[in-house]
């Protein structure tokens, strides 16, 4: 039975002790970099709701964002909103302007609509002053 120590039996390159320094390092490194990355945001239960009770003066335009529907009549893309409807991006913004804003827009836009049409339809809900813009896919 060989008893000499396990340093003196691999002293010959075969097996070496590792600078433990050197992983120490690593490790803090590490823990350094996850805690600078991570978010402490607040859980999502204990986040207050924005929506009002009913009955609490909140009316369903507070509620309720504007909807421009953005569909495909034939070769040309029509923008609709409730029974207006035009062609061109600067009506559209003209009776976007005229609507409230507070509630923000909401851009549905039918599948077979090229992206253009939609981005024309974001474009024109920004330049009519809607801080809140939204995109959605029509459903089909």
């Amino acid at each position: 039975m060989n008893l000499t120590p396990l340093s003196e039996r691999h002293r010959g390159g075969r097996l070496r002790a590792l600078p433990m320094t050197s992983m120490i390092d690593v490790v803090f490194l590490l823990l350094i970099f996850f805690l600078v990355t991570s978010s402490f945001a607040p859980e999502e239960g204990r986040i207050d709701s924005t929506l009002q009770a009913e009955g609490s003066g909140a009316s369903a335009s507070d509620l309720q964002p504007q909807v421009v529907h953005v569909e495909r009549l034939g070769a040309a893309v029509v923008f609709r909103v409730g029974q207006r409807t035009t062609t061109s991006v600067q009506e559209l913004t003209a009776i976007l302007r005229q609507l409230p804003r507070e509630a923000g827009v909401a851009v549905r836009v039918a599948g077979e609509v090229p992206v253009a049409a939609a981005a024309r339809a974001m474009q024109a809900a920004y330049d009519a002053g809607f801080e809140k813009r939204s995109y959605v896919p029509a459903s089909d």
